[in-house]
């Protein structure tokens, strides 16, 4: 019914698992309850909402967008994060501020600092795995926002991270950077973009759909907790 989560468990020092409802009509709270008490936390994810009371409020409404792309000249130059000239700080900032709403940090239940090392880590990945690109944007000369792009071998390339620096929000750097984003993803043979984020996050996904992207997914999580 749960499994176990290695990657998450190593990180947070404690066993994690996860498992899907996808309705209470066949759930069985005690062999979940049983179950779950081999686990300090428990993701719950469903496509509805868990009228139980083993559940609280969700942790996560996380919505996905999707964009069918359609550029007739997708050549650009991009802007790729180069070392040599911004500074790795003023990119993890930038990061953090990528999850504001981020379970991760909204939930109590996890250390603060989990948060933290949770998006270097992620923005490492995407620095270094050969299958993503870090895009940024400047304003005066200073990074002002960036977005990470990651593409397997499907036909559609997922964003990772994004953000634009809270001092120059609504200048029109969001735009630049998803289009970058759609070009890049173009270039290197991809239908289709995807985005998620949080359903509370209501200035993301209005820009979202401001910029042509449509809701393709909707995932309810809950976090379960053995205190």
């Amino acid at each position: 019914m749960i499994d176990k989560l290695p990657w998450d468990t190593a990180f947070f020092g404690f066993a994690v698992g996860k498992t899907n409802v996808e309705t209470l009509d066949f759930f069985d709270e005690g062999a979940f309850v049983k179950s779950a008490s081999n686990f300090k936390l428990v993701y719950v994810f469903a496509n509805k909402p868990l009228n139980s009371s083993l559940f609280a409020d969700p942790a996560d409404v996380k919505l996905t967008f999707q964009k069918t792309l359609k550029i007739e000249n997708p050549e650009m130059k991009f802007q790729v994060f180069d070392p040599d000239l911004y500074a790795y700080t003023d990119l993890q900032k930038l990061a953090f501020q990528s999850g504001e709403y981020s379970r991760f940090k909204t939930d109590k239940g996890f250390d603060p600092k989990d948060f933290y090392r949770m998006y270097d880590i992620w923005i490492n990945k995407s620095l270094d795995s050969e299958q993503s690109v870090v895009l940024v944007e400047e304003v005066d000369y200073k990074l002002a926002g960036f977005v990470t792009l990651d593409m397997n071998e499907s036909e559609t390339a997922q964003i990772g991270l994004i953000a634009v620096d809270s001092t120059v929000r609504g200048k029109g750097v969001g735009a630049k950077l998803m289009a970058q984003a759609e070009k890049a993803a173009v270039q290197a043979g991809k239908k289709n973009l995807r985005v998620a984020t949080q359903q509370k996050n209501i200035s993301a996904t209005n820009f979202y759909v401001k910029q042509g992207y449509t809701l393709a997914d909707q995932i309810i999580i809950y976090h379960y907790w053995n205190l």
